[in-house]
C-alpha cells in the first residue's frame, strides 16, 4: 500500500521533467527592421521601400494570416527580398526576409546586426540559440507564433515567421 502512495508521486515528477518542450523562445521585439519591428503600417513600409514589385492575396488555408480562420482579408506586398503580409487593421506582419548583397535594409536581433554574412557561430552567439542542421524555429515568448531561420553554406539566408493551423 505505502508502494502505490509513492509511485504516483513518482510518476507525476518524471511527467513534469520529461514533458517539457524542447523549444527556444525570443522576444518577438528582438527583430527589428532599420529600427522598427517586424508588424508595421502599410504607409510606414511604402514610405520606407517605395512601391512593391507586386500585391497580392495570400489565401493561406490556415494560420494568423489566413482569411479563412481569422476572418479578414490579408494582402501581401512583396518586395522580392522582403514580402510583408496583413491588413490596415492588424498592420503588416514582415513574413519573409531572402538575406543577400541587395538586401538593402538593416535587420537586427537584439541590438546586433545580422545579415547575409553572418555564420551559423555569430548567429549562435548573438541569440544564445544552437542552431543544427539548416536552420532553426524560435517561437515568440507567451505566443504561438514563431520565426524560421535557414541558414545556406553556413550564413543566414532567409528568416519566415509561422503560425500554427
Amino acid at each position: 500500500m505505502a508502494l502505490r502512495f509513492l509511485i504516483f508521486p513518482l510518476f507525476l515528477l518524471m511527467s513534469n521533467v520529461y514533458g517539457q518542450n524542447d523549444y527556444e523562445v525570443m522576444e518577438s521585439s528582438s527583430l527589428k527592421i532599420n529600427g522598427s519591428g517586424f508588424n508595421l503600417k502599410k504607409e510606414l513600409i511604402l514610405k520606407s521601400f517605395g512601391k512593391p514589385t507586386r500585391i497580392f492575396e495570400p489565401k493561406y488555408e490556415c494560420g494568423f494570416l489566413s482569411e479563412d480562420e481569422q476572418g479578414n482579408k490579408y494582402f501581401s506586398l512583396d518586395y522580392g527580398n522582403l514580402k510583408f503580409t496583413g491588413n490596415k487593421k492588424e498592420g503588416y506582419q514582415l513574413e519573409e526576409i531572402h538575406f543577400g548583397p541587395a538586401l538593402r535594409c538593416k535587420i537586427t536581433f537584439g541590438k546586433k546586426l545580422i545579415s547575409h554574412t553572418t555564420t551559423r557561430k555569430e548567429f549562435e552567439s548573438i541569440t544564445g540559440v544552437k542552431i543544427s542542421g539548416s536552420g532553426k524555429t524560435i517561437y515568440n515568448k507567451g505566443a504561438d507564433d514563431a520565426y524560421i531561420f535557414t541558414f545556406v553554406n553556413d550564413r543566414l539566408a532567409k528568416i519566415e515567421y509561422w503560425s500554427p493551423c
